[in-house]
């Protein structure tokens, strides 16, 4: 796995879907704004990464015939109101993981349970 550093802080910069081309566009990003990158190395069956949803990150190609398989799991904020996608991948996504939601709902569905509430107090 490699990860731009830093480019967290520069909020959403692509609204392109996973491709090969997304993958050259947002690395011509990387290199024109000098953003560090730095690889971990492969993962293997049971490895996890933890990072900030906004930063940019790559695998290397899969070389094998056989699907990679990967689970992501995506906290967002209680209270997270659900914008107007930008792209046809965020409306696919808003369809799939909010179903019956919209954009000024609440981002709280049967998918989407409620993992942690600060106390009251």
């Amino acid at each position: 796995m490699t990860f731009a550093s830093g480019s967290h802080k520069l909020g959403y910069v692509s609204r392109k879907e996973i491709s090969d081309e997304s993958h050259t566009t947002l690395g011509q990003f990387i290199e024109a704004k000098h953003i560090p990158q730095v690889n971990y190395g492969a993962m293997t069956a049971g490895d996890a990464t933890f990072h900030a949803g906004w930063t940019i990150h790559s695998a290397p190609g899969n070389p094998t015939d056989q699907m990679r398989k990967v689970m992501t799991i995506i906290y967002v904020a209680d209270g997270t109101v659900i914008a107007n996608p930008e792209s046809k991948a965020q409306e696919s996504d808003l369809n799939k993981w909010l179903p019956g939601l919209a954009p000024g709902d609440l981002a709280a569905s049967p998918l989407n349970p409620l993992v942690y509430q600060a106390d009251s107090k």
